[in-house]
Parts: C-alpha cells; sequence; structure tokens
C-alpha cells in the first residue's frame, strides 16, 4: 500500500491544466531541469494519493506531482510507464530515454 506515512504520491487537482512548467533533458551524464515558467505552485492545493496495493494511478504528465520521503518502516514499491502519442515529437536529449538493447520499440 501507498499511504503518507511511507510517502504516497501527492498532486494538485487540475495543475495539467496550466501546461508544462519544466522540461528535463539530458546534457552529458547528467539531467538539466529547463524552467519553462518560474510561477510557484500552490502547495497547498496538494492533496495524498494514497493507493492499496495492486492499484494503477494514470495521470498527465504535465500534473504536479511529489512524492515525500518512507517514514514508515514498510516499503513503498511502484513501476512507472511512460505513454506518449505515436505521432509526437520525442526530442532526442529528453531525460527519459530508452536504451537501445531494451526489447520494447512500441506498439
Amino acid at each position: 500500500d501507498a499511504t503518507v506515512d511511507n510517502g504516497c504520491m501527492w498532486a494538485i487537482p487540475g495543475g495539467h491544466r496550466g501546461g508544462a512548467r519544466t522540461r528535463f533533458r539530458r546534457e552529458g551524464s547528467g539531467t538539466i531541469t529547463d524552467v519553462l515558467d518560474p510561477t510557484p505552485y500552490d502547495l497547498s492545493a496538494l492533496v495524498p494519493i494514497e493507493a492499496s496495493a495492486g492499484t494503477c494511478i494514470a495521470f498527465h504528465g504535465c500534473l504536479p506531482h511529489w512524492s515525500g520521503p518512507n517514514s514508515s518502516d514498510r516499503p513503498r514499491l511502484a513501476y512507472t510507464l511512460h505513454i506518449i502519442d505515436g505521432a509526437a515529437h520525442y526530442p532526442e536529449d529528453n531525460w527519459l530515454q530508452r536504451g537501445p538493447d531494451l526489447p520494447l520499440r512500441g506498439f
């Protein structure tokens, strides 16, 4: 289970409507954060997304989200899956890249 105690995801409802405020990109062996909009988020609007084991949470890539530290003695396990439209331009310097040795090539 993902709970507040073990660092569940938090999000700002409707926050995806404002568009991307940052872009993460690869530069050399590191990741650079480009600030597209420096307007601070209203952190008082964050709500916890607690989830039972086996739950799938899906959200828009522009949704402001965050997870805190696990302050419990229970693990918080998670998998991520990023999906984009096949016709979308995917920059070569985007921070998230699949290595050529991975078997999944697309749908």
